[in-house]
């Protein structure tokens, strides 16, 4: 018979919340952030007082959990390291924690937020706390206070029904006996969920972590579906904690202001992000399946794991990562997106792009020796035609991977320079600047690729913002946002004009086409004139010498404000992609 590596023990809600409360019960480093939306806490909720069940938690009760392991929620514990770990059931156990004691929780992106669920108990329902549940005397805002007043129960039943019947009363109307009965009994009915009976498998406490992180996989792959990026993150766990924990650090510090650590304006990365560049620099492999079985040591000529592919394997991550995780060699690499034109947040609209960009900067400056120079223009060239083509949006991993078949043939930086300006010219031909690029432009989305690119290369360029004498990479900085945006887009036929005239289609009048940016004070003083009118004034403001450069940077045909609106965005398309491709060529 099969060894059992679990005993299942049936365990009741209140005591698990308890453990987790005082720090007893806790993660291990293993398992990734809080995922969950606050709708599916508030169906997990609504199943749990239908009498649904909810699945199982396992639990290990591992003797050695000081290094390996994470507390729930935010708060200091009673306990400074957990004595039992949750393998599956992270995000259920989360969640009721959080809404039951009222507790912050750590989401994936490191941001520290409550949970608040309201719970109406009048018809049981239970929806996301907002500011019309708070203000609204029929409901419970958050159930928190349910929980947190069960020593005195009673009293709060009975003022709340007191406070809902006043409501009531206030409004013309009257809370009949019958719905104070259900009120208090629907209460009762909530209060009683600290009493759920939830199946418990506890995992032997002295079995090995590398069985344990063999579990973890096996049992996630269903339910909250893990990605090949957590299976190498588990991995890592367990055989290099060390790595894990600079990989989060990493990330965790690129949101924080704060001099000499990777925090930036730009992008602030994931640690799936930071698994995409280590894998794709240090293994040339974008897709994760492959890298995740390289890791667990597969030799991939005759399908075989060993011990010693894996030691081989993970002591190549360790060298990889020291690159990836450099400061210095980060913020050199953000500079060339910036070289780029993208320097702001607001104008990336890939981060594909960006991940990518960062293991081809990688392997230009260690593989090859690349001086900073060289490197930088090349990679600014890579990531601008990326971002503006979507070259990573489709399926960026089968693209990568194309990338990465093509440079394991590549010996040298003069034919790594060479292969990569021929990817980007085989892109950017004159039938895409001609015809594919003005295409694309004939789009409403508000975060079109092409429109960030046509951004990027005002910015490229130096232009100056339209009907103004600040350029617009000054006006794009961070640093130049007060309590209204420096910059907005300004439809260039206004919506109540167009309006006006018969186009009423949003889809017509948001046209990628028809905006420009212009400082906030600008298009306050525009308002909903038409072209022709609010161009009078504004002409006045540029000087003769100017105004052909700056239609041009603009891509404004001339006697743009008299034009019918369909010949002006037809033209006006094209001019844009001219823009662009100047942006492109001045990168050169």
């Amino acid at each position: 018979m099969a060894k059992m590596l679990f005993t299942p023990v049936p365990r009741i809600l209140k005591d698990l919340i308890m453990e987790v409360e005082n720090g007893k019960l806790g993660l291990p480093e293993l398992q990734r952030g809080y995922v969950w939306k606050a709708t599916k806490v508030r169906d997990l909720l609504d199943s749990m007082l239908k009498g649904y069940p909810i699945g199982y938690l396992m639990i290990w009760d591992s003797a050695d959990s000081t290094d390996k392991s994470k507390q729930i929620g935010t708060d200091r514990k009673p306990y400074t390291a957990p004595k039992s770990l949750v393998i599956d059931g992270q995000q259920r156990l989360t969640s009721l924690f959080a809404v039951m004691r009222g507790k912050k929780i750590v989401d994936e992106k490191f941001n520290e937020k409550p949970i608040i669920i309201s719970f109406n108990p009048l018809t049981r329902a239970f929806e996301v706390g907002d500011n019309a549940k708070k203000r609204a005397a029929e409901w419970i805002y958050d159930i928190s206070e349910v929980f947190l007043n069960e020593p005195r129960s009673f009293a709060y039943i009975s003022e709340k029904v007191q406070s809902m019947a006043e409501s009531r009363e206030k409004a013309g109307g009257t809370l009949t006996d019958v719905e104070k009965q259900s009120i208090q009994q629907n209460i009762m009915d909530l209060l009683s969920l600290g009493s759920f009976s939830i199946p418990t498998l506890e995992i032997n406490g002295n079995s090995d972590e590398e069985s344990v992180a063999d579990i973890f996989v096996r049992v996630n792959s269903g339910g909250e579906k893990l990605g090949e990026d957590d299976f190498i993150l588990t991995l890592i766990s367990v055989y290099w904690q060390e790595g894990r924990q600079k990989i989060v650090e990493f990330c965790r510090s690129a949101r924080i202001p704060k001099q000499g650590t990777p925090y930036n304006f730009l992008f602030q990365p994931s640690p799936t992000h930071i698994v995409r560049v280590a894998m794709s620099y240090g293994f040339k492999r974008a897709r994760l399946h492959y890298a995740y079985m390289l890791l667990r040591g597969r030799d991939f000529d005759n399908g075989v794991y060993s011990e010693d592919l894996r030691i081989q394997q993970f002591d190549k991550l360790k060298t990889v990562l020291d690159k990836v995780l450099n400061v210095q060699v980060w913020k050199n690499f953000l500079k060339c997106v910036e070289a780029a034109g993208f320097v702001s947040k607001s104008l990336i609209s890939s981060e594909n792009a960006l991940v990518y960009s960062y293991a081809m900067y990688l392997i230009g400056k260690f593989d090859y020796g690349m001086d900073e120079s060289s490197l930088r223009k090349l990679i600014a060239k890579w990531f601008f035609m990326a971002a503006v083509t979507g070259y990573y949006t489709g399926s960026p991993e089968t693209d990568m991977e194309s990338d990465m078949a093509d440079l394991r043939g590549v010996k040298t930086a003069e034919a790594f320079v060479s292969l990569l300006e021929s990817k980007i010219e085989g892109v950017f031909t004159g039938d895409y600047f001609g015809i594919t690029l003005p295409n694309n432009l004939a789009n409403s989305a508000p975060r079109n690729p092409s429109w960030f690119g046509y951004c990027a290369a005002l910015n490229v360029l130096d232009s100056k913002v339209l009907f103004s004498t600040l350029h617009t990479r000054e006006l794009f900085s961070p640093t130049a946002d007060g309590t209204k945006s420096a910059l907005e887009r300004h439809h260039l036929f206004p919506k109540a004009y167009l309006a006006r005239i018969g186009i009423t289609d949003d889809r017509d009048r948001n046209q990628t086409a028809n905006f420009a940016f212009i400082e906030w004070s600008d298009n306050i003083e525009i308002l909903d004139d038409s072209p022709a009118e609010y161009m009078k004034d504004q002409l006045a403001k540029i000087p003769s010498d100017e105004k052909d450069g700056i239609y041009a940077d603009h891509a404004l045909p001339d006697g743009w404000e008299h034009m019918e609106y369909a010949d002006f965005l037809s033209q006006r398309r094209v001019l844009m992609a001219k823009v662009i491709k100047r942006g492109y060529e001045r990168l050169k």
